[in-house]
């Protein structure tokens, strides 16, 4: 029985189908809850490249505005947080259990660091069909699949 579920999530057909079942595998478990995760790739403005970038480009001065690049990170995560909820409104409707989580970073790595840091009992993730090429460099599923020591459940 799982009762803290991770449910990466990319707004895929895949991914809603893992969240639905998701929410199915832990309905009738107490005190249950289902994070979806949503992984975002976003620009790091606290990169030292970015700083040395700014500054020899002329666009920021020598002193960076740290305040000012947290508040835009945050209203990034504010909006993704909402585009999220309104994509899942359909699935969560009735449930209580589900959190919406934005994290900055690479999937592959995030998913399962998330899920160690988070001490998630089973992270519930969606199949993508593969092309030849992306087939041989592997997904996010297979990786996330043989990096975690977490239960893994893929959803077609």
């Amino acid at each position: 029985m799982y009762k803290k579920v991770l449910v990466p999530y990319d707004k895929s057909d895949p991914a809603r189908h893992a969240l639905a079942e998701a929410i199915d595998l832990v309905k009738d478990v107490p005190d249950a809850s289902v994070t979806v995760l949503n992984v975002v790739d976003w620009h790091d403005y606290n990169a030292e490249t970015f700083k040395i970038a700014s500054r020899m480009s002329g666009v920021l001065g020598d002193s960076l505005d740290m305040t000012a690049i947290a508040d835009v990170g945050e209203e990034a995560a504010r909006e993704e947080t909402e585009r999220v909820a309104a994509d899942i409104a359909d699935i969560v409707a009735g449930t209580d259990v589900v959190d919406i989580s934005i994290v900055n970073g690479s999937p592959h790595d995030t998913i399962t660091a998330y899920a160690a840091e988070g001490n998630y009992d089973c992270i519930v993730m969606g199949h993508r069909g593969l092309g030849a090429v992306r087939g041989m460099l592997g997904s996010v599923c297979y990786s996330v699949l043989h990096k975690t020591n977490k239960p893994v459940l893929i959803v077609k």
